[in-house]
């Protein structure tokens, strides 16, 4: 295992007949490459685009292109959707919609800046050398921060509280459909 991408051990995802701790456990991957993108870039500025930097950035653009992707259209599609159905508390309801179309809003915002980041990204993977700045890599770490810390307590919430077995096996359902999984 490379510098910029030391696990102390592999941790194995949960299953899809948990979705909540799998969208969870995403949150943590992501927060991952998060660090492994600022060690990226720490290391770009002291080494340059080593053999090193660009297994790292074909790791960090593999997450985010599939893996992150995945993980909103998660809740976008299916969780969402999903707890708008069950949600019966209308003060709840109230805070359920307001809080989607922020997480929606914030889907939207790290998507764009995701895109800003994939072209430096895609060089350095093919070993050419190109800029991550400091303001962007910052910026996009400090985004995903923010929306999980907003997202994960009221969400996880809500999920405890409105969907019932059924529904949790519906949604892991969806999940490993859209991964291609049976």
């Amino acid at each position: 295992m490379n510098q910029l991408e030391r696990a102390p051990f592999f941790e194995p995802p949960a299953g899809f007949d948990e979705p909540l701790e799998m969208l969870l456990g995403c949150h943590r991957r992501i927060e991952k490459q998060l660090q492994t993108l600022k060690r990226l870039r720490a290391h770009l500025q002291s080494h340059g685009v080593d053999p090193e930097a660009s297994i790292a950035a074909r790791n960090v653009l593999r997450y985010f292109e599939s893996a992150a992707a995945n993980h909103h259209a998660d809740e976008e599609q299916d969780l969402f959707p999903m707890l708008e159905e069950r949600i019966g508390d209308e003060g709840e309801r109230a805070r359920f919609d307001e809080l989607r179309a922020r997480l929606l809003e914030d889907h939207r915002r790290l998507e764009a800046a995701w895109q800003r980041l994939r072209k430096p990204l895609e060089g350095i993977a093919e070993g050419l050398t190109r800029a991550l700045t400091e303001e962007e890599v910052a910026a996009f770490v400090e985004a995903y921060r923010g929306h999980i810390a907003m997202e994960e307590p009221a969400v996880s919430g809500w999920v405890e509280r409105w969907l019932d077995e059924a529904d949790r096996m519906k949604l892991g359902r969806a999940m490993a459909a859209r991964r291609g999984l049976p």
